[in-house]
């Protein structure tokens, strides 16, 4: 199997957010962090005050537009370090931009001219295993802070990061714990240390992994008093399933084979002396199928006399 698709530049809407990221000191040294650039801002920030303002100038050093940027303190709990704290600027690119500048009151924190916006191809054959995906990324060439984001997706609104750091051409990941089905693909957003440029691969199906159920109490071969309430907890994992399981109703629990309660705990009352077995059931109505996980328990005579075999006491009694 073999995918390739070549990027575009920009969006139809021809829109270019940048932004800025790093962490200033006490020094007034900024040291950049990754920086990239969308199309598309879920949530532009909303500042009241910041003395840290960024800017975009043109070709003659003039101001063509600025906005303010986020500045949040790192906390830290040894006394006597030197406060740190982390920026995040978004300024809206324009044409006639030459470059952008970070500047605190009078202090300019960090300037860089404008990069020209990235390009990358991207093509993802399958691997030798059969949950594995080799992917290889031409790319333009990139600046100081260059970086590369590759998601996995494998539904509607199903992602999960499975590389981020210094970009690579090549690439082979490993998806043996990952969901799958038949609509799974590579997302990859490749920046060159100033602008992005976002490409997918086209979908490919992987095998199911199936829900993992899990018995967390009681544990294994664990000995309980006969008579006493034990406690069942225990949960599944199903990234598969479109929106998940509902624990309240697909979870059911078993003991000997007799149904005992529904949800991801729930108690039974006592158990008679002797070995039991619980099972915890998943139960998915889109699938023919059930999914189980099981544990021993031994109920043996108690030292003592339970709660339901003390004499009635009543505090109000006289002697």
């Amino acid at each position: 199997m073999a995918t390739k698709n070549e990027s575009r530049n920009r969006d139809v809407t021809d829109r270019e957010v940048l932004v800025i990221r790093g962490r200033l000191d006490r020094a007034g040294r900024f040291a950049v962090g990754r920086c990239r650039s969308t199309p598309h801002v879920r949530e532009w920030p909303v500042i009241d005050h910041s003395d840290v303002i960024i800017e975009l100038l043109d070709r003659e050093m003039n101001v063509l537009h600025r906005e303010p940027a986020g500045v949040h303190a790192d906390l830290s709990c040894s006394p006597g370090d030197a406060q740190s704290f982390r920026v995040e600027g978004y300024i809206e690119l324009r044409p006639d931009a030459a470059s952008v500048r970070l500047r605190r009151n009078d202090l300019v924190l960090w300037y860089r001219e404008i990069m020209e916006s990235p390009t990358a191809e991207l093509a993802v054959a399958r691997g030798r295993r059969g949950r594995s995906v080799r992917m290889r990324l031409s790319m333009s060439a990139g600046g100081e802070g260059a970086n590369m984001l590759v998601m996995y997706q494998w539904g509607d609104r199903r992602f999960q990061p499975v590389y981020t750091g210094t970009p690579v051409e090549r690439l082979d990941i490993d998806l043996s714990d990952m969901p799958g089905g038949e609509e799974c693909r590579l997302l990859v957003t490749y920046s060159n240390g100033m602008r992005s440029v976002s490409m997918a691969s086209e979908t490919f199906s992987m095998p199911l992994v199936g829900p993992t159920v899990t018995i967390v109490q009681p544990t294994p071969d664990r000995a309980v008093p006969a008579g006493t309430a034990v406690v069942l907890e225990g949960g599944v994992i199903d990234r598969e399933r479109r929106g998940g399981p509902d624990l309240e109703v697909d979870l059911q629990w078993y003991i000997d084979g007799e149904p005992v309660g529904t949800g991801a705990i729930t108690s039974v009352d006592g158990l008679r002396e002797g070995g039991h077995t619980i099972e915890l059931v998943y139960v998915d109505p889109s699938r023919d199928q059930r999914f189980a996980a099981a544990t021993q328990l031994v109920a043996r005579p108690s030292k003592y006399p339970i709660a339901d075999e003390w004499d009635d006491w009543n505090p109000f009694d006289q002697p």
